[in-house]
């Protein structure tokens, strides 16, 4: 599924029009992207939690070039599935 995916499903399910749909999916990402910016959990019920952490800093290896590539210290965004999500029926 990609953005015009949900956007139609959203558009159909909310019965609206399809630019007032791709408003609200807009807000709800730019709302997620400025939370986790400032250091906050999300949380979504029956969802998961994205939160971040911080990165050590480190090297690694450019693999095209064998070069080694310094890795900056930051922070990376994390994905905790809800219960709900993390098995689905039919799966082994």
């Amino acid at each position: 599924m990609v953005r015009a995916d949900l956007v139609a499903r959203v558009a159909e399910a909310a019965n609206l029009k399809s630019s007032a749909a791709q408003d609200a999916v807009e807000a709800l990402f730019e709302s997620v992207v400025s939370a986790l910016a400032r250091g906050d959990r999300v949380v979504l019920r029956r969802f998961g939690v994205f939160h971040t952490r911080p990165r050590r800093t480190g090297m690694a290896r450019n693999p095209r070039a064998n070069e080694p590539v310094r890795i900056p210290a930051g922070r990376e965004v994390r994905f905790r599935p809800a219960r709900d999500l993390r098995s689905f029926p039919g799966d082994s």
